[in-house]
């Protein structure tokens, strides 16, 4: 997720320039054949049928972008879910069961700290499939455990289904009742509800036509704009006017197909590592681990041009 563009305004500038320089250059060369065109043979297009396929292109940017903010802001709320989520199951792991012997009590806090770290495990295994990559498990699971679900087509799914039988297991055991069996059940659930919002939003693709026709209005109109500017303004200001009008146009549908799609792993996305390792951090410090074995915070990462953003 992107925090800022960069705290220099200069660089802002240079970087929003440079990421876009082939569309600035298409832009230039459209209106530069506009002046001349007009300068030496006196074509240009009439402004208004040009300003009401803008008209027709603001609405389609303003639905796209609508929609896609919302994809975005859902995916964001299945994320807070997750942490909240997560914290309350933390919280029931470490106050449910009750030993009444020492050997129980040695037993459950065995029972206790695999089953935060194969929460960990979930997070991470969530992450990866989101985002279509590989992840590396070992240092959650045990190695059963990892074989159990090698090969499975969705990871954090088994991984769920591991933990329910954790929680059958000590139910059977005696370390908790069946009320606080249920919760605990009731809280793994919330985690299937999540994990199957954020598929939904992963798999479910923008309407093809919205993307399509919004595409072809745009460049329709950034082609034909300079040629309808030149023959109200006849002068070279057309020239930066027109590239100013295009970019604009041009801009509002690019932060569209950014923001539709906040599982791609882009610097605009949700910043779910950042999310995960703050979970993680919250988990382990509720089982009292080692301070040396804490992983810390993940740092705000520094990209090009100095924008700033958490992965």
């Amino acid at each position: 997720m992107i925090l800022n563009f960069s705290k220099n305004p200069l660089r802002q500038i240079v970087g929003i320039v440079f990421w876009n320089r082939y569309n600035f250059l298409f832009f230039v060369v459209c209106a530069a054949v506009a002046f001349v065109t007009h300068h030496y043979y006196e074509f240009n297009l009439p402004p208004i049928p040009v300003s009401i396929l803008g008209g027709a292109l603001a609405i389609f940017l303003g639905f796209r972008n609508s929609s896609a903010y919302d994809r975005w802001w859902e995916a964001r709320k299945v994320w807070g879910s997750v942490v909240n989520n997560s914290r309350s199951l933390g919280l029931e792991l470490i106050t449910y069961p009750i030993g009444s012997t020492e050997a129980h009590k040695e037993e459950i806090d065995i029972w206790r700290k695999t089953a935060i770290l194969r929460h960990i495990a979930w997070l991470y295994a969530l992450k990866a499939s989101l985002r279509k990559q590989k992840v590396d498990l070992s240092q959650f699971l045990s190695e059963n455990e990892i074989n159990s679900i090698q090969g499975k087509q969705n990871l954090p799914a088994q991984i769920l289904v591991l933990q329910g039988n954790a929680v059958e297991y000590a139910f059977e055991k005696g370390w908790i009742e069946e009320f606080r069996f249920n919760a605990l059940i009731g809280t793994l659930k919330k985690f299937y509800d999540d994990q199957g919002k954020a598929e939904r939003i992963k798999n479910t693709v923008f309407p093809f036509y919205y993307n399509y026709f919004t595409l072809f209005f745009l460049w329709l109109f950034t082609m034909s704009l300079p040629f309808a500017l030149v023959g109200l303004m006849n002068s070279w200001w057309m020239i930066p006017m027109s590239i100013l009008i295009s970019f604009a146009f041009f801009i509002l549908n690019k932060s569209g197909v950014i923001t539709e799609t906040p599982f791609q792993g882009t610097a605009a996305d949700t910043p779910m590592s950042h999310i995960c390792r703050t979970i993680e951090i919250d988990l382990l410090q509720m089982i009292d681990t080692d301070e040396a074995k804490m992983p810390s915070p993940l740092p705000t990462n520094m990209g090009r041009f100095g924008v700033e953003f958490q992965d």
